[in-house]
């Protein structure tokens, strides 16, 4: 079963005996969706590069607080259970309903981390980005927060 079936009415993973989802696949859900998003910016630019790769890696291991072997395994499922996601939509819809304002701004922040990772803001890259900013109701100034904050240092 994948990650958008569970999130939309397929068969849970796991409830909790008063019918809920459990804390833990809510975080793996929330994990999920983060993974998703990050991987969508990294693949916009239609370009394999290892320093965006890492820079999704460094993002999970310490926004998600996950270990690296942790980390490895979501990407796999991310990669295999979201191929070519065409829709944000089920991601960011997900992250309003768990997630504060500051936790939408790290995503967007981290998102801004692996278009820089490779040295070039694609264009299509910064469309993406603009387009979870909006679908996650964040403000433009949340927007050029984001991307300062991950903006490289020029020394």
């Amino acid at each position: 079963m994948g990650f958008l079936d569970i999130l939309f009415g397929g068969k849970k993973e796991e409830t909790n005996p008063s019918g809920g989802e459990t804390p833990e696949a809510s975080q793996e859900q929330i994990n999920m969706a983060c993974a998703a998003l990050l991987l969508e910016v990294a693949e916009a630019d239609y370009a394999d590069d290892p320093e965006e790769t890492r820079a999704i890696i460094r993002a999970l291991e310490t926004h998600l607080s996950l270990r690296h072997s942790e980390v490895r395994t979501l990407l796999a499922r991310a990669k295999a259970e979201t191929p070519g996601a065409t829709d944000l939509f089920p991601y960011t819809h997900l992250l309003n309903q768990r997630l504060d304002h500051d936790q939408k701004c790290a995503i967007l922040t981290a998102m801004w981390r692996v278009a820089f990772a490779d040295g070039n803001i694609d264009k299509y890259e910064e469309l993406l980005i603009r387009r979870v900013q909006d679908l996650l109701r964040l403000d433009h100034a949340d927007f050029i927060a984001a991307k300062q904050a991950a903006r490289p240092s020029q020394n």
